[in-house]
């Protein structure tokens, strides 16, 4: 299993992240006014539009400078997904079918809640197919929608935001991407005193702690 890391400041990028699998947002590529991906020390990078934040935000992202984007940078990218219409699975199909008569061929992405006609068609069609709208979902939810899909159709899958250890350990997943890195800052067992009274954690920098969280998604994943 491979994970890529979504969220990554650009200078982690470059020292913390570097030679990793990084997922990169165009929403947030485009609003810093670059034509050109500025990130060249990934060892893989995945590209998603970004629909989801640009939802939440009441904003839109727009499909034919993400196509243009793609375009002028492919060889850079290894994998990149369709723009997602929240909310809509048609419009959605729709977007997947336009950017692929521009030439380009992007991961569909199959969501929470949708038809399981539609998971059907892109497992037909597509050798590796993203699951998506989980987050902010419960586990248990979570759990039962990959169960039925896994039991349903097994395939060469995409995990989005599945950072939880209990999901990635149960499930065959192709790759997975997570922000859960970030959280080794709060864990509150890096705050514990261990048996020789001394709370290692708290001598450790905030990239250093970061280290140790790619590491260990790093390996959990090279192991299933």
């Amino acid at each position: 299993m491979k994970v890529y890391f979504a969220g990554v400041e650009p200078y982690l990028l470059n020292t913390v992240f570097a030679g990793a699998n990084v997922l990169l947002s165009f929403r947030y590529i485009a609003r810093a006014g670059n034509a050109r991906l500025p990130y060249r020390t990934a060892a893989s990078i995945m590209l998603d539009s970004g629909a989801l934040s640009a939802y939440r935000s009441g904003v839109a992202v727009d499909l034919c400078s993400y196509c243009d984007f793609l375009l002028a940078n492919r060889e850079a990218i290894d994998l990149y997904v369709n723009l997602d219409v929240i909310g809509d699975a048609q419009a959605t199909l729709a977007n997947q079918r336009y950017m692929e008569q521009r030439g380009l061929s992007p991961m569909p992405v199959f969501h929470f809640d949708e038809d399981f006609d539609l998971l059907e068609y892109y497992c037909d069609n597509y050798e590796l197919v993203g699951l998506g709208g989980m987050v902010p979902r419960s586990y248990k939810r979570m759990r039962a929608w990959l169960e039925a899909i896994f039991a349903r159709r097994p395939h060469k899958y995409h995990g989005f935001g599945i950072g939880d250890i209990r999901l990635i350990t149960s499930f065959p997943f192709f790759s997975i991407d997570n922000t859960t890195w970030r959280r080794v800052v709060q864990q509150p067992v890096l705050r514990t005193k261990t048996n020789s009274g001394i709370n290692w954690a708290s001598y450790l920098s905030r990239d250093e702690l970061f280290q140790i969280s790619r590491k260990f998604y790093e390996r959990l994943c090279e192991s299933l």
